[in-house]
């Protein structure tokens, strides 16, 4: 059994002026993670493939890039949009679980891998 995971990372930001907190904004972010290195190799690659480009900056806990070309998709596109695409209808993954609270998706699937 191969695992895929998305994970969501939330950041906060709080804006301060004279010590009065003015607004707080939310960033999320998303990783994808395999558990073989050569489905992320494989995700990268089809990433590529559709005119875009994962880059995932471990540092700062966000993914960088440009996002993937796919027609499904015309409007308010987001990582996880693209991430859970790949996985189920391209990786052939099936979902399993979440993360809770809201920190993601867990995906398996049976087989073994091409080096």
């Amino acid at each position: 059994m191969h695992t895929a995971k998305i994970i969501r990372h939330r950041h906060k930001i709080h804006h301060f002026l004279n010590e009065d907190l003015k607004s707080v904004e939310e960033e999320t972010h998303f990783k994808i993670v395999f558990s073989h290195p050569n489905e992320l190799t494989k995700f990268e690659d089809w990433c590529k493939s559709h005119h875009g480009n994962y880059d995932y900056d471990k540092e700062n806990s966000r993914q960088k890039g440009k996002m993937p070309e796919v027609p499904l998709f015309e409007d308010e596109i987001c990582w996880c949009d693209i991430m859970t695409y790949y996985i189920l209808h391209v990786a052939g993954y099936t979902y399993h679980s979440s993360l809770h609270p809201y920190k993601g998706e867990v995906y398996v699937k049976n087989g073994t891998y091409e080096t």
